[in-house]
């Protein structure tokens, strides 16, 4: 894979190459050998370390004490220049550029060489900048896919717990209603037929007053515990029933509600955002759409859960902007879902769960 540190190893390698195809093709001596040794060290440290910017003065002054004894020396300044315009500082090139009209003989190859030098410099050091910018751009977006999905299981554990507190304080309910009332009645009761049972024993005539007051008491206990029963029945169904019921309270215009699939694999913490996304909908139509006719299908398969409202109005039923909307779409990523709103043809909203994390 191409990154620009491949890019300035490569063009380095090159530079170097070009200098040893120069001592090969002329008479370079023992001052061409050592600097080329002392560029491949540089560029070997350059590798595996991060030099300081103003080492390139080094090489830089290597390349001209070289050019008194090898004149084709002179193209070793090429790397020094790269360097410099690859670290940002061009300052740091300019004193090798200077000696180079000082004491070398300036030709139209040299220049092509420092030419090249500079713009595979900037080019380079461009291509990093860019690069560096996508890798934070990277790592933001995945920071917030991380801190959404973080937010999604708080708010799923925040459901449970909701779920179970609720569990337990209605469970709470019930005991004292079940202690209070016919605990109570049921002890008098028990009471009274104990000491019927002694007054028939004994012939008293309040035997049958006793009677009669156990009776009554019973009659409580059974009464009591009727309403306890009653009261733990919710008034509407959950899941399926609940979307029904609210689809039976529009009057406003004709409703049609179509069902395509299993809903029992329906997970229990997506109807409530089902069902706020029905009631925002509906809302809406009855407020502002103007409509003879609302469509409402839910449709359930292996991967999603569509819910899908439409209406045949005039498309009055939002931009998408409304604090509720905000709501259900809130609420929808935190399962890991959206919302969605078309105004083009009626007024249109589409809740889509997604039933796994895939």
């Amino acid at each position: 894979m191409w990154t620009p540190k491949t890019g300035m190893n490569l063009w380095r390698f090159l530079g170097l190459l070009l200098l040893c195809l120069l001592w090969i093709s002329g008479d370079g001596g023992t001052s061409g050998v050592v600097l080329l040794l002392f560029l491949i060290i540089m560029a070997l440290a350059r590798w595996r370390f991060d030099l300081p910017d103003w080492s390139v003065l080094i090489d830089q002054g290597a390349c001209l004490l070289a050019i008194f004894y090898w004149p084709p020396a002179v193209f070793g300044l090429a790397l020094p220049l790269f360097e410099s315009i690859l670290s940002g500082q061009l300052w740091l090139g300019l004193p090798g550029v200077i000696m180079l009209f000082v004491f070398a003989e300036f030709s139209l190859p040299l220049l092509a060489v420092l030419s090249h030098a500079a713009l595979s410099g900037w080019a380079i050091r461009g291509w990093a900048a860019e690069t560096k910018k996508y890798r934070q751009e990277a790592d933001c977006q995945r920071r917030d896919r991380y801190e959404l999905e973080s937010l999604r299981d708080e708010l799923l554990f925040a459901n449970v717990d909701a779920a179970r507190s609720a569990q337990l304080a209605e469970r709470n309910r019930i005991a004292q209603d079940l202690h209070d009332e016919v605990g109570h009645e049921l002890t008098s009761a028990v009471l009274a037929l104990q000491a019927f049972a002694r007054l028939w024993e004994e012939g008293d005539p309040q035997a049958g007053e006793m009677f009669v007051q156990a009776q009554k008491r019973l009659n409580n206990s059974a009464f009591y515990l009727r309403e306890t029963v009653h009261n733990m029945k919710p008034v509407t169904g959950l899941g399926i029933q609940r979307l029904q019921y609210v689809c039976d309270q529009l009057t406003a215009c004709m409703l049609d509600f179509q069902v395509y699939g299993n809903t029992e694999v329906i997970p229990v913490h997506f109807w409530g955002v089902l069902e706020s996304s029905l009631k925002e909908a509906l809302t809406n139509v009855a407020r502002h759409a103007q409509a003879s006719k609302v469509d409402v299908t839910l449709d359930v398969n292996p991967n999603i859960v569509r819910l899908s409202v439409r209406d045949n109005g005039k498309g009055k039923g939002g931009d998408g902007h409304g604090i509720g909307i905000r709501n259900l779409r809130q609420r929808a990523r935190a399962v890991g879902g959206s919302i969605s709103i078309d105004g083009s043809a009626g007024y249109q909203l589409i809740c889509v769960l997604p039933m796994d994390e895939q």
